[in-house]
């Protein structure tokens, strides 16, 4: 987010297949006759016709369908900086500028810059106007990320004055900010001491930044990924991480950050991109007048990114890399990947290669039936793909990359092997044109189904090329592209075979790179970092290291320090944020006889959506730990009438999947039991309704039995994938594991999903209990998948659609036929949930890693308790107040706060890539004594935190998720409109009532997940954990 590392950002845009390829021809989308008007306008601007008083001159036009969008390029006349608008008839306005940024080491430089342009600039001289802005704004994305190669900065808003007081600010901060030392301390990093006063203890490095990447670069995935890359770029800036490496980021100087950029962030140097249906000319000017006009042109030829050196013969590298936090067989850890180089984009902008690969890519490695998982992971060679898999469309130049994790190194040389022959058969055979078909149906889905940040996502996948002075409409392409793949497939039966031959086979830029575990990796690091600070301390003078005690005194005062940030504009909430709910006018029927349906007709362009629920309140307890295997798995075995793979290509190609999950819902009062159900939701193009349901159909006939290969196989990749994803998503996992102590609801979600469904997965992949789980979710499937057990079902569609739609899904409803008889068992989920109890304890999970994830969780209010909207506006105001201080600028932690959730029921704390643990935790505590003192909860508190909530509340939806909310909750919208009304009413007052009343005095359960070096293992009053929730012990 802000600081988003490399990493994680050159995946957007990558979408299915080919970057931001990802859509395809689809139905025209609907235009409003207003909105007509204008982008006629749009469109009728010529070449060289002058904007904002002549400062801007455009440079061409286009309307592009089917989006119904008029792309317009425009060139600043005095800096050379280049202006993209797409007009569309939408209202969730974007805006995005970009600077190309070329690292030439790994201290992170552009990424700590990204930090700290946002920390105060000659406008908003104030500490943090980022932060201040997001709780004084309704916008409905903000954010500022560093890529590979460019570094930008993106907001959207609804609101049009929002827009302009959020394009003031950032236009400040990007050409104008303060870039204060201490803000670089702050951010980026800095020496202090373990006792911030006290010389004599321990030399630590405290910075935002340099936690952040240390949870960041703390997976095995992360760090394979780096080493991939930085191997198969060896001389361009590719090959340093710019996020920054926790190693080199201590290296960075406060003079080479201001020098990066004086060089980088310059117009001449700058891509600005607008979207939606705000006034072209008027918001020209406001750039023109608030940045712009200070400029002149200034030569950034020196900041290209230069092609990358081509090998003349592969290569061959060995890496190291961390172990995942759940290891499922010990003597198949290593890793195993073959890269090549390919299309230049830059060279060759509209290339139907670069188009192309991205199709042949989805045909290698994308479901059971694509070539290299036939051929790598069906035999068992790899538990699944290694990170890095498929082809990268991001950069400059574009690369493809497949391999396996958790291989045996005896089997390294055999996948090397395997991969190289099956794109050789391919280069013989080429991809059957029914399979491409497939992949093209996708895109055309993707294309069609109408999402609410289309504007801004169409922006970052311009950016991968146009920040090199490239193809500013590439996301916009497809269309025009699938066209000409197709035609170049009719004219040329060979074109598969001479484009796997040009771009694989005879391609000398290829890499293979073979990685082995460490399961110290993590200790080393922690060892080498103490041993350079232990070697640094040494050398201290006195006087330094008073130096060291002032900087970090003067920074804590500065923090402490209660700032006017008056300076900074702000929406009014009575003038804002209306004061009735949007109703989006769900009509409640029978269908299949007596089985309610909502039906919410929607502009969802020609796209058909459904969603059935199956009443699993009498599911037996013992089948609870197996839930989410049976909804990952039902739709990927075989069925009565077809092997999984063909059924894998029909839902490929008739629809755009399945989605098959678990939901809760709680009374709104808090009384009562709380209801489960098996919720399976799928959506299709409007001809292929028909089809979509009778898959559907045959799935009900899933081959629970006699799958046993099939089953071992997806048991093995579930278990390697929930290793891996404790690192990852290590705030989830702990804010389950402490709301699992005190809530019904979070108690079952913990064991479907948590912690202790981790070790159950892996202890079945470790002993092959390959009967326990078919004979669990055969029974799942036998008690769920009946007639008399449909609770509820959806439709959102057009009008013109819902008559077929609801008449072919009624025939599905009546199709519904038992497979076995029910299981039945006293002790069963509305048992479960009935007889909860709470039972408080502290636990710590340890992981791989040098960071840390917080969470406290306490019991809250209902939703229609008259206290609870005043409970969720004081979660907006420590999170974006005292938690964000305490936690994030202060404590170093990459970010923190708190979260107050009626349905649940539940009040959590929570922080993230933290270096902190006891130390946080005490911060969840007093920031509950620091709210129940009135005179620190102020009007302007509570009106941000009102912003923040319907920021939430109030946030776009895509028309097929309109009414969405209120059918799987049950919240009526005379509920919704009480809670709102609620929000409204509220006064500082009772912000700090409500924690008085509700959550002071009140003891915690308590989850860390984190580093085993942090785990307190002789603390009697801990429950100590393994990642698969086995004891550890001193």
């Amino acid at each position: 987010m802000v600081g988003t590392s490399a990493a994680s950002m050159s995946a957007i845009g990558a979408g299915r297949v080919g970057g931001a390829n990802a859509t395809a021809t689809a139905t025209k989308r609907a235009t409003s006759e207003d909105a007509k008007a204008t982008l006629d306008a749009l469109e009728n601007l010529k070449p060289g016709t002058r904007l904002a008083g002549g400062a801007f001159e455009v440079t061409s036009t286009k309307r592009v369908m089917p989006y119904d969008v008029v792309a317009v390029e425009l060139e600043h006349v005095k800096t050379g900086a280049k202006v993209l608008h797409v007009g569309a008839d939408d209202s969730n306005a974007g805006f995005n500028v970009a600077f190309r940024t070329t690292p030439r080491d790994s201290t992170g430089v552009a990424h700590v810059l990204e930090h700290t342009v946002l920390c105060g600039s000659e406008k908003f001289p104030v500490r943090d106007p980022f932060f201040n802005m997001l709780r004084r704004s309704l916008s409905t994305f903000m954010n500022a990320m560093t890529a590979s190669d460019f570094t930008c900065y993106p907001f959207s808003t609804m609101n049009r004055v929002d827009y302009k007081n959020l394009l003031d600010v950032y236009l400040d901060a990007a050409f104008f900010p303060k870039i204060a030392a201490e803000d670089f301390s702050q951010e980026g990093h800095r020496f202090e001491f373990a006792k911030m006063d006290d010389p004599t203890s321990d030399l630590i490095y405290k910075g935002i930044v340099f936690n952040e990447m240390k949870g960041a670069m703390g997976s095995q995935s992360a760090r394979y990924g780096r080493a991939l890359g930085e191997n198969l770029f060896p001389t361009s800036t590719y090959h340093w991480n710019s996020g920054g490496d926790p190693v080199n980021i201590p290296d960075l100087t406060y003079e080479q950050l201001k020098a990066f950029h004086a060089l980088h962030y310059h117009p001449s140097n700058a891509k600005f991109y607008t979207y939606g249906d705000l006034p072209l000319e008027e918001t020209l000017q406001q750039i023109e007048d608030s940045a712009l006009h200070r400029f002149d042109k200034l030569d950034v030829s020196k900041l290209i990114v230069e092609d990358e050196k081509r090998f003349t013969a592969p290569k061959r590298v060995e890496a190291t890399v961390p172990a995942d936090a759940v290891v499922a067989d010990a003597n198949k850890q290593s890793l195993i990947s073959l890269a090549w180089l390919m299309v230049n984009q830059i060279e060759d902008p509209v290339s139907l290669d670069n188009f192309a690969l991205g199709v042949a890519s989805d045909l290698l490695t994308s479901g059971p039936q694509s070539y290299l998982y036939e051929a790598l992971l069906e035999p068992g060679l790899g538990s699944g793909f290694a990170p890095g898999t498929g082809y990268g469309g991001s950069r400059r130049e574009t690369s493809f990359a497949v391999g396996l994790k958790d291989v045996a190194d005896a089997d390294m040389d055999k996948i090397e092997k395997t991969i190289l022959d099956v794109l050789e058969r391919i280069s013989r055979e080429g991809f059957p044109r029914e399979r491409v078909e497939a992949v093209m149906h996708q895109l055309e889905l993707d294309s069609a189904a109408v999402t609410t940040q289309f504007g801004l996502y169409t922006g970052f996948g311009a950016f991968s090329t146009w920040v090199h002075d490239g193809d500013s409409l590439r996301a916009l392409r497809t269309p025009e592209l699938a066209a000409k793949l197709n035609a170049a497939l009719d004219a040329d039966p060979q074109y598969w075979q001479k484009l796997i031959k040009k771009w694989f086979l005879d391609n000398t830029h290829r890499l293979t790179i073979t990685a082995r575990t460490d399961p110290d990796y993590d200790k080393k690091l922690d060892e080498a970092e103490k041993a350079k600070l232990k070697s640094i301390e040494k050398t201290l003078t006195e006087d330094q290291k008073k130096k060291i005690v002032a900087d970090a005194l003067v920074l804590k005062e500065n923090q402490d320090k209660k700032e006017d940030v008056s300076v900074l504009p702000t929406l009014i909430v009575a003038e804002a944020v209306p004061k009735d709910i949007k109703r989006w006018g769900s009509k409640n029927m029978k269908i299949a006889g007596n089985i309610p349906l909502q039906y919410d007709e929607q502009p969802t362009n020609g796209v058909v959506y459904f969603s059935t629920h199956f009443d699993l309140d009498g599911l037996p307890q013992r089948l609870v730990p197996y839930l989410d295997m049976f909804m990952d798995f039902i739709d990927q075995l075989g069925t009565e009438k077809m092997k999984y793979k063909d059924l894998a290509e029909q839902i490929k190609l008739r629809t755009g999947g399945f989605s098959v999950g678990s939901v809760v819902r709680t009374p709104t009062d808090g009384k009562g039991t709380p209801t489960m159900s098996l919720s399976i939701s799928g959506h299709a193009l409007e001809r292929n309704v028909d089809a979509m349901f009778d898959i559907l159909t045959d799935l009900q006939t899933a081959k629970w039995r006699g799958e046993e290969e099939r089953v071992k196989l997806l048991l093995t990749r579930r278990a390697a994938a929930l290793g891996a994803s404790v690192g990852q998503q290590g705030m989830q996992y702990a804010r389950n594991l402490a709301g699992a102590q005190i809530s019904a609801t979070s108690a079952l979600s913990n064991e479907t999903s948590g912690l202790p469904h981790v070790g159950l997965v892996s202890r079945l992949s470790k002993e092959g209990a390959i009967d326990e789980v078919e004979t669990a979710m055969a029974e799942i499937a036998a008690f769920a998948l009946r007639p008399e057990r449909v609770q509820r079902c959806r439709i959102a569609c057009q009008k013109e659609s819902f008559s077929a739609t609801e008449r072919r899904f009624a025939k599905f409803l009546k199709d519904i036929k038992p497979v076995a008889a029910s299981p039945s068992d006293k002790d069963t989920v509305a048992t479960k949930l009935k007889t909860f109890k709470p039972e408080l304890s502290k636990v710590f999970v340890s992981i791989p890693g040098q960071t840390n994830y917080c969470s406290a969780a306490l019991p809250a209010l209902p939703y229609s308790h008259p206290d609870a909207p005043a409970l969720f506006l004081l979660a907006q105001a420590l999170s974006a107040g005292y938690l964000h201080r305490e936690i994030r600028e202060k404590g170093g932690a990459y970010g923190g706060g708190c979260a107050s959730d009626p349905m649940s029921s539940l009040f959590t704390f929570f922080s993230y890539r933290d270096p902190n643990t006891t130390e946080t935790l005490d911060t969840f505590t007093k920031s509950i004594e620091w709210a129940t003192n009135s005179e620190n909860i102020t009007t302007k508190e509570l009106e941000e935190a009102q912003l923040r909530a319907f920021k939430q509340l109030d946030a776009p939806l895509a028309p097929s998720a309109r009414g969405n909310s209120g059918f799987l909750t049950g919240v009526t919208d005379e509920e919704r409109q009480r809670f709102r009304d609620g929000l409204l009413a509220a006064s500082p007052a009772d912000l700090s009532r409500v924690a008085a009343a509700h959550l002071r005095g009140v003891a915690p359960a308590i989850a860390i997940i984190g580093s085993s070096e942090k785990a307190p293992l002789a603390d009697a009053s801990w429950v100590n954990l393994d990642a698969q929730g086995a004891p550890r012990v001193a």
